[in-house]
């Protein structure tokens, strides 16, 4: 039985198999997931899991080298906003881009999806994967 650090036999599957500049998203419940995307769905009901709930643990194992964010959690989800980047890695770059463009990152782009029940407007986070050495 794994001791520590993410349970979730797919997740884990997931950070293992991405590679340097690879895409993983981590959505709120809202956020449209193409079919042919690897999606991991672990939302329960509306709200559980939060982004955050996902969010930290996945930052512990998945070395990152930027976050792309929706330009309008700006506007619409401040606090979501503030609540995401005071999670990152200091020093990290941080892209706004567009929600439309940040669907096109989703759905044409991602290594995978977890989609939580987190209900905040324009709160999913793309992870762009690093390398640690």
């Amino acid at each position: 039985m794994k001791k520590n650090g993410i349970l979730n036999k797919e997740i884990c599957n997931a950070i293992g198999s991405i590679g340097h500049t690879d895409l993983l998203v981590i959505s709120d419940s809202g956020l449209p997931i193409a079919s042919d995307r690897y999606r991991i769905d672990v939302s329960i009901v509306g709200g559980k899991p939060g982004i955050f709930d996902v969010l930290e643990p996945v930052l512990e194992e998945l070395e990152i080298e930027k976050v792309i964010l929706a330009q309008e959690i700006k506007t619409i989800s401040p606090e979501a906003l503030e609540q995401t980047l005071k999670r990152l890695p200091e020093g990290i770059e941080v892209e706004y881009v567009p929600h439309v463009r940040f669907k096109e990152l989703t759905n044409d782009h991602s290594k995978a999806v977890i989609r939580t029940g987190e209900q905040i407007p324009y709160s999913s986070v793309i992870l762009v994967a690093g390398v640690t050495y």
